[in-house]
């Protein structure tokens, strides 16, 4: 865990942190060897209950401790993002494994996220850094509009714990 958090300061330190409401292309994960989707009510507990289900099917999936420490934070943001922001009814986790190299992580609600700009006026506010993280930890990521309403995506490494485990 500390060397996550160690790279995830270093990398939110660095002059490259993506904007979170980008409009980039929003790539799907083609040919996943291993998937899993979960639909949840948007509500409090949702956050706990998606980070256990993505906890366990990562597990099940044997991947690297530092992988499933990054994805469970990830699964956290999305969902609490989702379910404080968007006023939808539901909130769908997607997990996949792409390759035997990358870990898929989607968010999918019905409503839209309306999260307040940006703002370095207070260092010391308890929230608002939650995609900041999230830019730190993943290859790309990003929170798009659509007309269905939202879609959080990230892509990360995703080693096995041990390199001879079938993914």
């Amino acid at each position: 865990m500390k060397s996550a958090l160690h790279s995830v300061r270093r990398r939110i330190a660095g002059p490259a942190v993506r904007h979170p409401l980008a409009m980039l292309p929003a790539p799907r994960p083609g040919n996943p060897t291993t998937a899993a989707c979960c639909t949840l009510p948007a509500e409090t507990r949702a956050v706990a209950r998606a980070r256990a289900f993505a906890l366990e099917r990562l597990a099940a999936w044997r991947l690297a401790d530092d992988t499933a420490e990054a994805a469970s934070l990830i699964v956290s943001e999305f969902v609490t993002n989702s379910v404080t922001h968007s006023g939808a009814r539901d909130v769908t986790l997607r997990l996949a494994r792409c390759c035997v190299s990358h870990l898929w992580i989607e968010v999918v609600d019905t409503g839209v996220w309306r999260i307040r700009a940006e703002s370095k006026a207070n260092d010391l506010a308890e929230g608002g850094r939650g995609l900041a993280l999230v830019a730190a930890m993943s290859e790309a990521f990003a929170v798009l509009h659509t007309r269905d309403g939202t879609r959080a995506w990230a892509l990360l490494t995703a080693p096995t714990a041990c390199p001879n485990a079938p993914p």
